[in-house]
C-alpha cells in the first residue's frame, strides 16, 4: 500500500471534519442571527478548542497514567531503543488499567506524542511480539496520523460518551417526561457519533495496514505482530465486557474490541487457510468460538462500523510479506 494513498486519506478527512464541523456551527449560528464573519470568529474558536481539549478528552476516557522514572523500566528501555533505531520522537509512555491487552499512541503535534499500553498488554505477550506492537505504534508516530486521529475522534468520542452516560441514566430516572427527552437526547448523540465515526473511518483503516507493513518490512519478522494481534484479539474476545476506553477511544486501538467477535468468526471461518501461514502462531482456540454481543445494545450498534480491517486479513497480509522476505 503506498504511502501516498494514506496521506490522501489524512487530506480528505480533515476536510471532511472541518467542512461539517462547519455546517453545524454555520446552522447554530444562522438561527442565532449571527453575521458569517461572526461566525467565522466561532467556528475558529471552537476548532481552536478541539484541538487542545482532544488529547484532555482521551486521557479522561482512558484513565491513563503516565509512568514515573522508575517505573516498567523494560518497557521504557525497549520503547527509547526503538524510538531511536526507527528515528522518531521518544514518546511519552502512559499505562492505562485495563485488563484486556492493547495499545495506541495519541497527540496534538508529531512533536508531543503519548503512547499508551494497556496493562493486559505487559503480561498477555513475549517480549518479541512486545516489540512488534511498539514498532507499529511507533509508525503511527512517524507517519503522523495519529494526530489527526487525535483531533478528528473529538467529535465522536464526547457524542459516544454522551449517548452512553445519557442513555444509561434516563432509565433509572423516576421522571419519566424527562427520562423521555433524555433518551431522545442520547439517540441523537448517539446518532451524532455514528455519522461523525464514519469520517474517520478512511484513515482509521488505511493507517493500521500501513503500520502492519512498514513493522513487517522494518523488523523482518512479520510473524511476531501477526501472533501479536491473534494474542490481542482472542483476549479481548473473552471478555465479555470491556473497558469504557476500549469503547469510546476504540479507533485509536491496535485492535477494535467491537469486532473481535467478528475476528474470531473469521479466523475459524479461515483456520485451514490459516493454521499453517505462520510459524508458532497457534489458532486452535478459534475452534470452540462462539459469537456473543458486546455490552448490549450499543455494543451491537457499534459492532456495525469496523474501525480496523479484519483481523484475519491483516495476518494473511503479513504472511505474505514473510513469504518476500524470506524469498528475496
Amino acid at each position: 500500500m503506498a504511502l501516498a494513498e494514506l496521506l490522501a486519506n489524512i487530506a480528505l478527512t480533515i476536510i471532511l471534519s472541518l467542512a461539517i464541523g462547519f455546517a453545524i456551527i454555520w446552522v447554530i449560528t444562522f438561527y442565532l442571527g449571527l453575521s458569517i464573519y461572526e461566525t467565522l470568529f466561532v467556528a475558529a474558536a471552537v476548532f481552536i478548542f478541539q484541538f487542545y481539549v482532544s488529547p484532555k478528552l482521551i486521557i479522561s476516557a482512558t484513565k491513563l497514567r503516565y509512568v514515573g522514572k522508575e517505573e516498567y523500566p523494560q518497557l521504557q528501555e525497549m520503547v527509547l531503543e526503538l524510538s531511536k533505531e526507527y528515528e522518531v520522537k521518544p514518546p511519552k509512555l502512559a499505562i492505562a488499567p485495563a485488563r484486556e491487552p492493547n495499545a495506541f499512541v495519541f497527540g496534538r503535534t508529531v512533536r508531543d506524542p503519548t503512547m499508551v499500553i494497556h496493562e493486559g498488554l505487559l503480561s498477555g505477550l513475549s517480549a518479541d511480539e512486545t516489540r512488534a506492537v511498539l514498532v507499529h505504534e511507533l509508525a503511527h508516530i512517524k507517519h503522523g496520523d495519529f494526530a489527526v486521529m487525535t483531533f478528528t475522534s473529538f467529535v465522536p468520542m464526547l457524542a459516544y460518551i454522551i449517548a452512553r452516560d445519557v442513555l444509561w441514566t434516563s432509565f433509572f430516572d423516576d421522571n419519566k417526561n424527562a427520562a423521555s427527552y433524555m433518551i431522545l437526547f442520547g439517540i441523537l448523540a448517539f446518532v451524532v457519533y455514528f455519522v461523525s465515526e464514519l469520517i474517520v473511518l478512511p484513515v482509521s483503516m488505511r493507517r493500521e495496514s500501513y503500520a502492519d507493513l512498514y513493522c513487517a518490512e522494518s523488523t523482518r519478522k512479520p510473524e511476531n505482530l501477526a501472533r501479536a494481534l491473534y494474542k490481542i484479539s482472542y483476549s479481548n474476545f473473552k471478555t465479555k465486557n470491556g473497558s469504557k476506553s476500549a469503547t469510546s477511544a476504540r479507533a485509536f486501538y491496535i485492535i477494535d474490541f467491537f469486532n473481535v467477535d467478528k475476528d474470531m468468526w473469521e479466523l475459524k471461518n479461515h483456520y485451514e487457510q490459516l493454521k499453517g501461514i505462520v510459524p508458532g502462531m497457534d489458532i486452535s482456540t478459534v475452534i470452540n468460538a462462539e459469537r456473543q454481543s458486546r455490552n448490549g445494545l450499543l455494543g451491537m450498534l457499534n459492532s456495525m462500523i469496523s474501525t480496523h480491517p479484519q483481523t484475519y486479513r491483516r495476518i494473511m497480509s503479513l504472511a505474505k510479506e514473510k513469504r518476500e522476505i524470506e524469498s528475496a
